[in-house]
């Protein structure tokens, strides 16, 4: 990999890293919002199962895959745009074929959200069978609320395509950021008065604004849309083509959660919103690593792929996936040694309370483990992805997600921790049939791998085991509310630092920032 290549990947995975770290703080404070208002009960767990609809939706139309469907075309465009310019005064080809498939795909949404506005009640009635007539009458009401955002994530999807094949990350950076204070000032002002639906109102706003109107203004000056309805276009069919595994196939990263808040709704109110805010907590390391290095590993990976530079993309691709994998063990160690003060820290206030804490810190433990596996498997799908691979992908994670819906029924006697078991195990299972796919089509280094695996492995397993030790001599000891909390965390917290940083260098785990690795080597030379 070129040092050049490396630095700008590096720096657009930082960007977004630091997008989704800030997304993350913000969509905490939406979750501390509702927690502290509402609690977790009942009327939460509506309020969770009223963006599944939306999210199906999202889903059958392909939603943020999009973005990963048309950005191999553009690329390739681009490319051959920028070897031979089109004469003067003609509109780029790049240009006629995203107003192509922004118009067809826009009419398709519209008619769609139609649809599911119209049948909403008996899509909630038949997803949430364990809910009272009240609760599927308010899920009902919030799910036709936020249906339509779907239309501004869909079309501002297709917009960052184009943005993202120009390795231009700005308005991706921003969307979750304005989506996710949409909710917190909607839920602001709802909460005065006790309406949950003012969450429901400012994730529609919030889409509106951060979904759509956000990309375009800053795509305004290099992409140009022109209405043109020809469904039967080639470069059509070929988007249609690419995109349709996407539409039609299941994977676990998106049908998890839907599979939790079914099996949920069966069980004790609030198991849905426990299950939700240990999924919200997990999801912070994959967005720091997982998301963020496959957004940007991905946009180089089709450009490398259209520049037919097979060597220099299965180089980008290991070195990538080795410094995911190792960094997201560690990070999971930490999570799953520590799970009842980071929970106790992050939502024990006002109605949420110490049981629900509890419950919390118990399914975020299983969810834990399976961070590796998130952040390996966003990687390695973008790759494929971005290579115009999305039928074998997508057939892959399909027969997993089929052969693991038993597993899910079998382990929800264990209530929502069994639920968040088998959802690791499937994850587990989708990253490494995604890694044998990537191997075959990629030439994946797998012996690289291998070795980041287990040196991040061997370092995740004795830091997590000196923070589990720390945080039970500390438990007794503090006990006070939330100072308690914060005291075990600092406390195990160091010990768990401390042997990464150590261990991270002795053992050259792969992900671990040049400076630091430098600096350690240094203090442990004077040692």
């Amino acid at each position: 990999m070129t040092q050049d290549v490396a630095l700008r990947i590096r720096t657009i995975a930082l960007l977004l890293g630091a997008s989704n770290l800030l997304s993350r703080i913000l969509g905490y404070g939406r979750d501390w919002l509702i927690n502290y208002h509402f609690g977790a009960n009942g009327l939460t767990d509506v309020y969770q199962a009223s963006f599944t609809v939306p999210d199906m939706l999202n889903y059958l139309l392909a939603g943020g895959a999009l973005s990963v469907s048309l950005m191999p075309r553009m690329a390739a465009l681009y490319a051959q745009e920028a070897k031979e310019p089109p004469p003067a005064g003609e509109m780029l080809p790049s240009n006629h074929t995203f107003s192509m498939i922004f118009t067809a795909m826009l009419v398709a949404a519209v008619v769609l959200v139609g649809l599911a506005e119209a049948f909403a009640e008996p899509a909630v009635r038949t997803l949430f069978h364990g809910f009272t007539p009240e609760r599927i009458a308010q899920t009902t009401y919030l799910t036709r609320i936020v249906l339509p955002a779907q239309l501004f994530f869909l079309t501002g999807g297709l917009v960052q395509a184009c943005t993202m094949a120009r390795q231009d990350f700005k308005s991706v950076a921003l969307t979750p950021l304005l989506y996710n204070f949409g909710i917190i000032a909607g839920g602001v002002i709802g909460s005065r008065s006790g309406h949950i639906e003012g969450f429901s109102y400012g994730a529609l706003c919030g889409a509106a604004v951060g979904g759509l109107a956000v990309p375009a203004w800053m795509a305004r000056n290099r992409l140009q849309y022109r209405f043109t309805w020809r469904p039967s276009d080639p470069e059509i069919r070929a988007f249609l083509w690419t995109a349709l595994p996407l539409m039609i196939g299941v994977s676990l990263t998106t049908v998890d959660e839907w599979i939790g808040r079914y099996f949920g709704s069966q069980l004790a109110p609030g198991s849905i919103s426990w299950l939700a805010m240990a999924r919200r907590v997990m999801l912070v390391p994959i967005g720091l690593l997982g998301t963020a290095t496959g957004q940007a590993t991905g946009a180089f990976i089709a450009r490398l792929f259209a520049e037919h530079k097979r060597e220099e993309l299965s180089d980008v691709l290991a070195r990538s996936l080795a410094a995911v994998v190792g960094l997201s063990l560690v990070l999971s160690a930490a999570l799953a040694a520590l799970s009842q003060p980071v929970v106790g820290i992050l939502f024990e206030y006002g109605h949420f309370h110490q049981a629900d804490t509890v419950r919390t810190a118990a399914a975020l433990v299983p969810l834990a483990f399976g961070i590796a596996a998130w952040g390996a498997q966003s990687v390695l799908s973008r790759a494929l992805y971005a290579t115009g691979d999305t039928w074998r992908p997508m057939l892959a994670t399909t027969a997993v997600t089929l052969a693991m819906l038993p597993i899910y029924k079998y382990f929800s006697r264990w209530e929502i921790v069994g639920l968040a078991a088998a959802g690791t195990i499937g994850m587990l299972a989708q990253a490494l049939t995604l890694a044998a796919l990537c191997r075959a089509r990629l030439g994946l280094a797998l012996r690289p791998l291998l070795v980041g695996v287990l040196r991040g492995l061997a370092v995740a397993v004795l830091a997590g085991l000196a923070a589990l030790l720390m945080d039970r001599v500390c438990a007794p000891i503090f006990v006070a509310p939330r100072i308690g909390y914060l005291l075990r965390l600092a406390v195990a917290g160091s010990a768990w630092m401390l042997i990464v940083l150590v261990l991270g260098v002795l053992l050259k785990m792969p992900g671990l920032p040049r400076a630091v690795d430098r600096r350690l080597q240094r203090w442990l030379r004077r040692g």
